[in-house]
């Protein structure tokens, strides 16, 4: 799978800018679902987007269920070449603190602190709102902002996209 994605000069993967704003939209629709019906269809519809957050964030955008179907729709439509492309790096990033988040609110239900729980769903349903719908992801400047403040430190910095996102 990661034979058809594009690498920099430095072997980092590149990712089509377009697909992040996709898996968004998608997490949007689930979580949003997730916040509307709650009980043990929306646990389960967060459970579910979890898993979606660590199987990107562990074994990268490359195996991203959301970023398969972005690069199917992508071939099947045609819709032609990136406009740009951004390092996979801050979007995976991006992925984790989805996860980290998901998984505290599926504590937090455990817990029995149900409110506690949707309020922290509704924390990535906006953020992953924003970001299908303008391009601004929270995560990736969260991810830059560390790469500033350790100034690269062990690794070359990462550079975002023209997308914003």
């Amino acid at each position: 799978m990661t034979r058809e994605l594009a690498r920099d000069a430095d072997g980092r993967l590149l990712i089509d800018v377009r697909g992040p704003r996709f898996g968004a939209a998608i997490t949007s629709v689930v979580l949003a679902t997730a916040l509307v019906v709650q009980g043990g269809l929306g646990t389960a519809l967060v459970a579910w987007q979890a898993v979606v957050f660590a199987v990107a964030s562990i074994a990268g955008l490359a195996w991203s269920p959301y970023g398969n179907l972005f690069r199917f729709l992508k071939r099947r439509l045609d819709l032609g070449p990136p406009p740009a492309t951004e390092p996979e790096a801050p979007p995976r990033f991006a992925q984790a603190c989805g996860l980290a988040v998901a998984a505290v609110a599926l504590a937090l239900f455990a817990a029995g602190a149900t409110t506690a729980g949707w309020i922290a769903v509704g924390v990535v349903f906006a953020l992953s709102a924003l970001l299908a719908t303008s391009g601004i992801c929270i995560g990736c400047e969260l991810y830059l902002a560390g790469q500033r403040l350790l100034g690269g430190r062990g690794r070359k910095r990462e550079h975002a996209g023209t997308s914003g996102a």
